[in-house]
């Protein structure tokens, strides 16, 4: 019996080791060929009445700062020592429902015959599943102008879009998928559309893939 128990265990860990969940996280980003030369950013809120002191926009540069830094860009607080400014815009879209239809074949025994002749046969039918599943989406927009004005803001040098789509309502969940693929994607030229898949492990286990590279 041990070795069938090791086995289970075995198979067991396998299973949980996959178990998680996917979002999907859409970009479109546009750069201008001419770049300024400084690095030192200051983030402003993009989002009509938010504050810079607003707790859920700390939380939003908080979770973007990493990419900034990727790209080799600092953040500050403070106008004076900014040498651009990025607007950063954030919202939950209205829910979206999934309609999934199916088919699933099921048997049922139908009688035939008479007396001692009766005998059970089998009826197959397609019968039709619908399923439907409540898709969530938040937007992360960041707008980055040349210069260190808030008002007014000077010319535009890039602005990066990003959509994430997943099973949950939870903001910072989607945020959070949003700001791994961040880093390699902000502040460039997309070309149009890119999509992308992130997985959240319940180990912990992050994984990001470009659908466009998986296709090749």
């Amino acid at each position: 019996m041990r070795p069938f128990r090791l086995l289970l265990l075995l198979f067991t860990t396998l299973l949980l080791a996959g178990c998680g969940s996917y979002y999907h996280v859409s970009v479109d980003s546009l750069r201008d060929v001419q770049q300024p030369s400084g690095t030192r950013y200051l983030l402003v809120p993009g989002n009509e009445g938010v504050e810079e002191s607003d707790l859920l926009f700390r939380e939003v540069v908080r979770q973007m700062t990493p990419a900034f830094q990727a790209k080799g860009y600092s953040i500050v607080e403070n106008e004076k020592d900014a040498d651009n400014v990025a607007k950063v815009s954030y919202w939950m879209e209205e829910p979206r429902v999934r309609i999934d239809t199916s088919t699933v074949t099921r048997s049922y025994p139908v009688v035939v015959g008479r007396g001692k002749y009766r005998h059970v046969e089998y009826v197959y039918v397609d019968e039709p599943v619908v399923s439907s599943t409540t898709i969530y989406s938040a937007n992360l927009l960041i707008e980055a102008y040349e210069g260190s004005s808030k008002q007014p803001l000077g010319r535009q040098i890039w602005r990066t879009s990003l959509r994430c789509s997943g099973g949950t309502e939870d903001f910072r969940t989607l945020l959070f998928s949003i700001t791994r693929v961040l880093p390699s994607v902000l502040g460039t030229e997309s070309r149009g559309m890119q999509q992308y898949q992130v997985f959240l492990g319940e180990d912990g286990e992050i994984e990001v893939t470009n659908l466009r590279d998986s296709m090749f």
